[in-house]
């Protein structure tokens, strides 16, 4: 039965690597200006509101950098926003591939999350590696938690996108019922202000955000002496596991029916 599971795991990671590869030949190409896009779309967020706030006041809510406080918010929540939208299109672009029995209708969609979290991670390590060798950041305080808010933020975006996913097959307005929660969790998320500074009808509010203690996460690994009174992981740990077993029942229910769809 051992032999029988390994062989089984190495079968599921050949065709997990050959989708990968797959959606990274799609979506880069064979030029350089694709992957250079996902390293500038972080820091031209942070640039633009950088010089809009640095404008007046150039200070920062926490730490001695306007920039990396910045960076800190927009580089977790613009990864969180591709693994959920780059999942959710995961079966338009690999419909063909259910063809073949080996391939299953989760493992598309694992595909694509995968890549977008590899790409994700090597942004992050490169951003905040330049800003400490140029001396504009500091070394991160906990990089366990660090990869914890990545970790719980991509299991919530790849069940969000799956689940959207599934769902918009079968009722394809639901595919853009995303864009406007998404533009709100932008301005709600704490990219550019800390939540404990708003009032408390405000804090109440954000609260439900699960994004917001994502990125409170994230900023409490990398900052030394910072700590957030609004950050529950139970609750953002909560979300990660409910979204996740929500799309997987969903992806569980409609295997066959999308099967017939191809």
């Amino acid at each position: 039965m051992a032999s029988e599971l390994r062989q089984a795991a190495v079968s599921q990671w050949r065709v997990l690597l050959a989708l990968i590869l797959r959606e990274a030949r799609t979506r880069f190409g064979r030029q350089r200006a694709g992957y250079a896009w996902a390293l500038v779309e972080p820091i031209l967020h942070v640039s633009i509101f950088y010089a809009a706030f640095s404008y007046r006041l150039n200070i920062a809510p926490v730490g001695d950098s306007l920039f990396m406080f910045l960076a800190t918010g927009f580089a977790v929540f613009l990864g969180f926003r591709n693994v959920m939208g780059r999942t959710q299109g995961g079966y338009a672009s690999n419909e063909s591939l259910l063809a073949y029995p080996v391939v299953r209708l989760l493992d598309v969609f694992l595909g694509r999350a995968l890549l977008e979290l590899a790409t994700w991670v090597a942004v992050m390590i490169i951003i905040f590696s330049a800003a400490f060798i140029l001396g504009v950041g500091d070394a991160p305080r906990s990089i366990v938690k660090m990869l914890a808010a990545v970790t719980l933020l991509f299991a919530i975006g790849f069940g969000v996108g799956l689940s959207l996913g599934i769902i918009s097959e079968f009722v394809p307005s639901v595919g853009s019922i995303m864009k406007a929660p998404m533009l709100l969790l932008y301005f709600c998320s704490g990219l550019f202000f800390l939540p404990d500074a708003l009032p408390p009808a405000f804090r109440d509010v954000l609260y439900w955000n699960p994004v917001l203690h994502g990125i409170v996460l994230f900023r409490e690994g990398y900052y030394h002496g910072y700590e957030s009174h609004m950050f529950d992981l139970a609750y953002l740990v909560g979300w990660a596991l409910g979204a996740v077993l929500v799309a997987l029942v969903l992806e569980r229910i409609a295997r066959k029916p999308i099967r017939n769809l191809v």
